[in-house]
């Protein structure tokens, strides 16, 4: 069974494990999701600082410190956003990019969103020197959500380059466990896995025969397959009617040939952030 063969297999699972979970989810459990908010559809948004503290670029050894100010702003299923880590009124996490939800459910989200992806710099670190840039450019994403049981929710999300600059695609599966402390705080543990196609994995983990002469590493040609792995834990809290605020941790392990890759300098990885919120 090929590489192609096998992330076809895991989203299926993933996704027919997650449908069959959601539709044998007890009616206590359905009635405990929170009930959509009056203000659903109007605007509603949020500005933050956001401090971030995470490795040069997938698979460093070094680090750097990344302070910024996101928001978004929210109307109805339609939001557009800067960042992750946001939540709504109604505790509804946010989704990055432009996004527009296509199922509404109390235990059941779809959506579509565009979302900026950077692509990385020769600059971000002295490892990447003669690798040259990667793009920015714009993946289109089609995501679903489900809230399984109490406070449980599974993910799985694909995406592609809109603009078929880097290409490839992105196929990731996730769990979340949402433990509250009191009215105000709460504690979300996750985990998750990543896959990526060639053309994915050759722009981010692969050396052509060109950068191999400008860089100084080894010719390397990564294949489709799994990309990385990882756990987190996030801290929220409410600060008042309009202030909130979060902090997570997260650690994450480079797999297959993106671990196998000669610019991988530390396969083991780790982050932190913090925000401050006011939303209005």
């Amino acid at each position: 069974m090929n590489k192609s063969m096998t992330l076809m297999l895991l989203a299926a699972c993933v996704s027919h494990g997650a449908a069959q979970a959601a539709e044998g989810a007890s009616p206590d459990a359905a009635q405990s999701a929170p009930p959509s908010s009056p203000s659903a559809d109007k605007f509603e948004g949020a500005v933050g600082l956001l401090l971030a503290y995470k490795p040069a670029y997938s698979g460093a050894s070094d680090f750097k410190l990344k302070p910024e100010v996101a928001g978004f702003l929210r109307y109805g299923r339609f939001t557009v956003t800067g960042a992750g880590g946001f939540t709504t009124r109604r505790q509804d996490d946010v989704e990055r990019g432009l996004d527009a939800e296509l199922v509404r459910r109390d235990d059941l989200r779809m959506s579509l969103s565009l979302r900026i992806d950077p692509g990385r710099q020769e600059a971000d670190s002295p490892a990447l020197s003669g690798m040259g840039d990667i793009r920015l450019t714009v993946r289109a994403r089609l995501g679903v959500r489900w809230n399984v049981g109490k406070q449980w929710q599974l993910s799985l999300g694909s995406s592609v380059d809109a603009l078929n600059r880097v290409g490839g695609y992105l196929v990731e599966a996730g769990v979340s466990h949402t433990i509250p402390i009191d009215a105000q705080q709460r504690l979300i543990l996750s985990a998750g896995v990543s896959g990526a196609g060639d053309r994915h994995m050759q722009a981010w983990y692969g050396v052509t025969a060109a950068q191999s002469a400008a860089s100084g590493y080894p010719v390397y040609t990564p294949r489709e397959g799994l990309k990385d792995a990882g756990i987190g834990i996030t801290w929220r809290t409410e600060l008042g009617p309009q202030w909130a605020a979060f902090a997570g941790a997260s650690a994450s392990r480079l797999l297959g040939g993106a671990a196998d890759s000669p610019l991988t300098r530390k396969a083991e990885g780790w982050s932190m952030q913090a925000a401050l919120v006011r939303r209005f």
